[in-house]
């Protein structure tokens, strides 16, 4: 398994604790999960392994079980946690994890392995969530003799797959528009993205700005954004400098992976009056 890229923080993509039924936070920086984002590329009817190291820093012994669930978006691009295999292009079934349940003693850690088994018909990407919920072993006693409190806490991660060679991209740049700046805001511009591809695109990129006669004034990066199969919506960056009044032209260019395959790259020149 390929990977384009894996990132350690101590609260992953998901994390909630709760004691006595409140949040505490003091808890959530002793934990970690590593890595707790893994972009990777697969072939179909290939079996891989994935290790997922899970460290405990506090002093309370901790047990730790395993799980899966969905990752998509809905209708207003917001993130969508699911069950397993109940969200498309669901990968949920395809990972077991050894052990699935593991005990991280207080001061270390443990390492969990996943064995993550692609279908022979797997064609483009596919997405699940694994989930590390943890509790302490030991639920303290009160001098009166009754349970103390205890918490219970839950790390997740992303898990994103794509098929080499066989996942297909179409990525199409609909619109352009300029927002002019107001007030404390900057100008802003706005890309109409629609990923048509069977596979999640992270587009990333570069602008220049250029005035009427060809001559850049400026430039600026576009911070990277990441497309689900299928999904439409809006990459939105700022141009913080002054411009003086005149005709200019924003010359974008956006670049992402592809699965087996070399960088795609899109050019997109976007005209605009500054008054």
């Amino acid at each position: 398994m390929k990977f384009r890229r894996s990132l350690f923080f101590y609260i992953g993509l998901l994390l909630l604790v709760f004691i006595s039924g409140l949040f505490n936070y003091s808890y959530s920086q002793m934990l970690g999960l590593t890595p707790a984002f893994i972009d990777a590329n697969i072939q179909s009817g290939k079996t891989y392994k994935q290790e997922f190291t899970i460290s405990n820093g506090s002093a309370t012994r901790l047990r730790f079980r395993c799980s899966v669930g969905d990752y998509w978006y809905n209708e207003k691009n917001e993130r969508v946690i699911g069950r397993p295999n109940t969200l498309p292009n669901s990968a949920s079934s395809w990972v077991q994890f050894t052990p699935e349940e593991i005990i991280v003693e207080p001061n270390s850690s443990a390492v969990v392995k996943a064995v993550i088994t692609v279908p022979s018909n797997a064609v483009g990407g596919y997405y699940t969530v694994p989930f590390f919920e943890g509790e302490p072993t030991d639920i303290p006693i009160q001098k009166d003799g009754k349970a103390g409190a205890t918490f219970a806490v839950r790390m997740g991660g992303l898990l994103m797959l794509a098929t080499e060679m066989t996942s297909e991209y179409n990525v199409e740049i609909l619109s352009g528009k300029v927002v002019p700046p107001s007030g404390a805001s900057e100008m802003g511009l706005q890309l109409d993205i629609n990923n048509r591809s069977t596979a999640h695109a992270r587009i990333r990129g570069m602008f220049a700005i250029l005035d009427a006669n060809g001559k850049m004034v400026g430039r600026g990066k576009i911070e990277e954004k990441r497309y689900l199969p299928r999904q439409h919506d809006l990459l939105k960056f700022n141009w913080g400098d002054e411009l003086a009044p005149g005709h200019y032209t924003a010359v974008i260019t956006l670049t992402f992976d592809r699965a087996g395959k070399e960088p795609a790259t899109l050019v997109y020149e976007l005209p605009f009056d500054s008054k």
